[in-house]
């Protein structure tokens, strides 16, 4: 039997829709992983067939254990993740030890963003960066910025907007700096052109060179401490001819990175000054992302990245087209979750898909300053996007969280 080794997992979204993808197609699931659940609660994980538990952040060990799995025997198809720190390893081993010409060095670019912007710099869809390797020529940075504020303080590794800090003036601009560095002295940060417009997902995968746009995801934006995408809509009427320029600009990027097989997702937002990239990262996005493009054209985004991932071509031929919204949950204040109520009377609302809590009784929630502080979400299908948005809020108004103060 064919097997497919995966490099970690989440215990839901896209990433473990992969493992549930793979166990469709036939595959032995092999699951390399540091998280204990996966093994003390297997009962709940049971398209996985195998799972190897492994330092995951040693290299040297999970190279052993790949050779183990080769030296048991297991005919291994490909390597894949599904999670942004091992996703260039996997594409490096499928094509070493699988012979699939997967393009893998791009993934360690688009992994850093620091890296991606320095790869990309002098493009007209790149905004104005800067990269801050010391603190103590902070003042000088600064003064030289002073005309450039509002502006965006990242870190290079930074994901879910964790890390991501919007800046209106020069104090701001040195206490978000120096929180940066108490959190990794190493790390170099990154100041970005803080960017104004609408903002999309696009779903990219390429193969055999030939670039297909697999989704175009509009994202609502919730601007706190952090900035927060609590909604995703995808729409039929939402097409690229709607959107002038898109096409050409996420062509010329994949084309500037030269993939030639892989998939990827970008964040880019329609500016005054025309389509600037805002991120890129080298596998499909997570959270509900796989669900709803599977709702809204019919084909199964991570069951095609592992078709392509083991050298077959991907089907990314749309089976039907209906507006699908999800909307996110979050709270406005710190505090010990009591209980979640509501969940059953959203599922009952008209249009609802799916509706999703991920907190537990006792469990201390906040306002989100990363995208991991987002507990649960409503998804919604309709005729049209506003119609679709319309039933996910909904639904989500049955949900309530029942705080102690902290």
């Amino acid at each position: 039997m064919k097997s497919i080794v995966f490099l970690g997992t989440n215990k839901t979204g896209s990433s473990y829709e992969g493992i549930k993808a793979a166990k469709r197609l036939g595959y032995e699931t092999i699951l390399l992983t540091n998280r204990t659940i996966f093994v003390e609660e297997r009962e709940d994980y049971i398209e996985i067939d195998d799972v190897r538990l492994i330092n995951m952040s040693d290299t040297d060990e999970i190279l052993s254990a790949i050779t183990n799995l080769i030296v048991e025997g297991k005919k291994v198809d490909c390597f894949i993740s599904f999670l942004d720190e091992y996703v260039y390893l996997a594409a490096l081993l499928t094509n070493f030890i699988c012979h699939t010409p997967l393009t893998f060095e791009p993934l360690k670019i688009m992994s850093d963003k620091i890296s991606t912007r320095k790869y990309l710099a002098g493009k007209s869809y790149t905004p104005f960066f800067k990269v801050l390797s010391s603190p103590e020529k902070i003042d000088n940075e600064v003064n030289e910025l002073k005309d450039q504020f509002p502006l965006i303080i990242k870190s290079p590794q930074s994901n879910g907007s964790k890390d991501v800090i919007l800046v209106e003036n020069g104090w701001e601009c040195k206490k978000a700096v120096k929180q940066l560095h108490r959190k990794n002295s190493e790390l170099p940060i990154l100041i970005e052109e803080y960017l104004e417009g609408p903002q999309y997902l696009v779903e990219v995968v390429v193969f055999q060179s030939t670039i297909t746009i697999a989704a175009i995801v509009e994202q609502d934006v919730t601007k706190g401490e952090r900035f927060i995408i609590t909604g995703y809509s995808i729409c039929p009427e939402l097409t690229l001819e709607q959107l002038p320029g898109l096409k050409e600009t996420v062509y010329s990027i994949i084309d500037d990175f030269q993939v030639r097989n892989g998939t990827c997702h970008l964040e880019i937002k329609l500016t005054k000054k025309g389509w600037k990239l805002i991120e890129i990262n080298p596998r499909m996005a997570g959270g509900a992302m796989n669900r709803m493009i599977e709702e809204a054209f019919g084909y199964d985004l991570a069951e095609q990245t592992i078709r392509l991932f083991a050298g077959l071509q991907p089907d990314l031929i749309k089976k039907r087209e209906k507006a699908i919204y999800t909307h996110y949950l979050i709270v406005g204040s710190v505090g010990k979750l009591m209980k979640v109520s509501g969940s059953e009377s959203a599922r009952e609302q008209p249009g609802v898909l799916e509706v999703y809590t991920k907190s537990g009784n006792g469990q201390i929630v906040a306002p989100p300053r990363s995208m991991g502080q987002r507990y649960g979400y409503v998804i919604a299908a309709a005729d049209a996007r506003n119609q679709a948005r319309e039933c996910a809020i909904h639904g989500a108004q049955q949900i309530k969280f029942y705080l102690q103060p902290i």
